[in-house]
């Protein structure tokens, strides 16, 4: 089985010294130690790796959720070391990322707290994004445990005959970054919801998202769809059908917005080290293509192993 070679992409992002300080710099970790050490601690840096003895059935009350969404949606078309410059005034204006004192503070502040988040979101998405921040604090509020009902959402996809374990995750991640009206008829949102569709997210975002509650699975944003789909070709094309499938199945959809990304994001699982978490390698790999390997200057690298 053909495998991504995390050894090779992990030494291919820290060989340069140059690429190697910026990395270290942007993420503000200890520029020590081998290759696997300072993977190991940017990994860490995400938080994204579950905590000993949580599942995804733990619960997470409101205020974790909150942050989770924050952090996806400023990891939204900007480098994450520009908004890791700007997180502490965020942090405080959003109240620690208490969603109900945030929408009492902005009922109080008016439209200036919606400029003050955008200052902390420099790039061309900033006025969409803090609006976003907004909407899920507003959505969030003082209201049920947001994470319950993802749990249960996912716990119903996981019940189709048609769907294998691995595909939940992903799924879901499609349920909250379409949600059109099909998706809310096929799959009704709890009472305390009017939709699935989560505030300012795709479906890439989403599985950020996702990912940011400890969920495990593949962001397929552009960079993991350039190095999986050259890498992968033979994969990337078998999974095409079952991607297509999928959206049909479970979605009603034929949405190249819901196909594509859901393909590599199977994909992504797929080809993972089956003894390394999947929030592990799409982060590496990720770096990898926005640090080395960059679009039109790849090199010819194998970064495939068999096992």
């Amino acid at each position: 089985m053909q495998t991504i070679d995390l050894k090779k992409v992990i030494e291919a992002c820290f060989a340069n010294s140059e690429t190697r300080k910026q990395i270290c710099d942007d993420y503000r970790i200890e520029d020590s130690g081998t290759p696997q050490d300072r993977a190991a601690r940017l990994v860490q840096s995400f938080d994204q790796t579950p905590p000993k003895g949580h599942s995804w059935e733990s619960h997470l009350e409101n205020r974790r959720v909150f942050r989770a969404a924050v952090l996806a949606i400023a990891s939204n078309s900007r480098k994450w070391a520009t908004f890791l410059q700007h997180e502490p005034q965020l942090r405080y204006i959003l109240c620690d990322y208490d969603p109900a004192a945030s929408i009492r503070k902005k009922l109080q502040s008016g439209q200036s707290m919606e400029r003050e988040i955008r200052e902390c979101l420099p790039g061309i998405t900033a006025r969409r994004d803090s609006e976003a921040i907004i909407r899920w604090a507003e959505l969030l509020g003082d209201g049920p445990p947001y994470y319950n009902s993802l749990v249960e959402l996912r716990r119903k996809i996981a019940t189709l005959p048609q769907v294998q374990d691995n595909e939940t995750v992903p799924l879901v991640a499609g349920v909250l970054g379409m949600g059109s009206q099909r998706i809310n008829e096929r799959w009704p949102p709890p009472g305390s919801l009017a939709t699935w569709k989560a505030p300012g997210m795709g479906f890439t975002l989403a599985c950020e998202f996702l990912r940011n509650l400890y969920w495990s699975t593949f962001k397929p944003d552009r960079h993991i769809q350039r190095l999986l789909g050259r890498w992968f070709p033979e994969g990337a094309a078998s999974l095409e059908e079952r991607a297509s499938q999928l959206a049909r199945e479970v979605f009603g959809s034929r949405s190249q917005q819901l196909v594509k990304p859901l393909q590599f994001s199977l994909l992504g699982m797929q080809v993972s080290p089956p003894d390394r978490h999947l929030n592990e390698v799409d982060n590496l790999v990720w770096l990898l293509g926005a640090k080395v390997e960059k679009k039109g200057r790849e090199s010819q690298t194998n970064y495939v192993t068999t096992r």
